[in-house]
């Protein structure tokens, strides 16, 4: 029987016995160097926020910009491609070495286990500099003093009558009363032939455009503006996006917004508005989906703003279960019909077993990331939608934003 030795597999890695132990632990540090960034910019959330989330951070995503548009396709298509390509092929050729009798089996497991310990202390670290840090950054109702407190009745309801309101007029304002006729009210694209590759890059370039004209024009995001950032690109493995339950990402590594082609037109503005939130350095979950609402809600496109009074519904429910009425009620026919599709296409993605496995290793990121709540921190947006529009109150305001709603 032939013996081997670890050193024996020229084409897995010269190493040693020990040499692979000091590998692994050199990996462990990279890792604990990675955490003890994360411990450091937690003890001072204020000077990420000042120093880091709205000044040094930006460059990153700015820079990263003018690399992306050179190039028309997905870079960040193109880095999972590699890194799980470059895995899955190592995998089968060690498993042809070992079939082989030319390398034991176990041996190339632990060192491919060795490099995929090292390709993710790396990525770790190059992961939070270049974005995690912004989940240590104040929080956003805390930067932007929000009123904190917990809302009279009356207030509840006047900020569902808002909301409410919100859905009922943007639907009326979209042309034809019809959003499944047109991508963007400006843009004349028609979403529906599954074909049409063009016709899906220009309504997600549209609506895209919509997004980031509403940014501008909002105060709190004053430090946006003079900053490019990278426009959305329509994913060409969107079908595998689509198993795995997801509508739209952003990856720090490559700076791009990647979109699910065929996401309905009720759909597709809120997506690219979250992703691009995601961009702009809000990393949690609850400020995402929160700047992502105030974005829609706040654009000149009435398709956008109506994508984003529909997410509004979470409060609506809330409200309806805190007995203090019944706003989901008043609502048209058509937009109880479009909620309704939208809960279908949260449950057929929460149902799947390939979309349940990307949300747990979803919920570990967010807590390795020191979210405590993990994914049931996406919630936490309805409280932010709440005090939003209390802080309008207080300041006098005569006017929630988007609405009609008087003092």
């Amino acid at each position: 029987m032939a013996k081997y030795e670890l050193e024996e597999y020229d084409d897995i890695g010269e190493v040693s016995g020990p040499s692979v132990r000091r590998l692994y632990w050199r990996a462990i540090k990279t890792l604990l160097i990675a955490l003890g960034i994360q411990t450091i910019a937690g003890l001072s959330p204020s000077m990420i926020e000042s120093y880091y989330s709205r000044k040094l951070y930006l460059y990153i995503p700015w820079l990263l910009a003018k690399i992306n548009s050179l190039v028309g396709f997905s870079f960040s298509e193109a880095f999972f491609l590699l890194l799980v390509g470059t895995f899955l092929l190592w995998g089968i050729w060690s498993a042809f070495k070992a079939f082989r009798g030319q390398t034991p089996l176990l041996d190339s497991i632990k060192v491919m286990f060795l490099y995929a310990t090292w390709t993710a202390s790396v990525l770790f670290v190059a992961f939070k500099l270049m974005w995690g840090l912004n989940y240590q950054r104040l929080p956003m109702s805390e930067a932007t003093g929000f009123v904190d407190r917990y809302p009279r009745t009356e207030e509840l309801s006047e900020i569902g009558t808002e909301i409410a309101n919100g859905i009922s007029n943007s639907f009326n304002s979209i042309p034809g009363n019809n959003p499944y006729a047109l991508s963007a009210a400006s843009s004349g694209v028609t979403p529906n032939d599954p074909g049409s590759d063009e016709a899906e890059r220009q309504r997600v370039a549209e609506m895209s455009k919509v997004i980031d004209h509403s940014f501008l024009t909002l105060d709190l995001f004053n430090e946006l503006e003079g900053w490019d950032f990278a426009p959305p690109k329509v994913l060409w493995s969107s079908r595998m996006i689509r198993l795995l339950g997801i509508r739209s990402f952003y990856l720090p590594f490559t700076g791009e917004v990647s979109v699910q082609a065929g996401l309905t037109p009720i759909d597709l503005p809120f997506a690219i508005a979250r992703a691009k939130a995601y961009q702009r350095g809000y990393a949690r979950e609850d400020e995402a989906n929160f700047v992502a609402y105030l974005v829609c809600t706040n654009a000149t496109d009435p398709l956008a703003r109506y994508s984003g009074f529909l997410h509004g519904d979470k409060v609506l429910k809330m409200l309806e279960q805190s007995q203090v009425g019944r706003f989901r009620d008043g609502l048209g026919e058509e937009s109880r019909k479009h909620l309704g599709q939208l809960d279908t296409i949260d449950a057929g993605m929460i149902g799947s077993f390939a979309s349940s496995l990307v949300d747990q290793l979803f919920n570990f990121h967010l807590r390795i990331n020191r979210v405590v709540q993990g994914t049931r921190s996406a919630d936490g947006d309805v409280q932010l939608i709440v005090s939003y529009y209390l802080t309008y109150k207080k300041k006098g305001v005569s006017q929630f934003p988007g609405g009609s709603v008087e003092d």
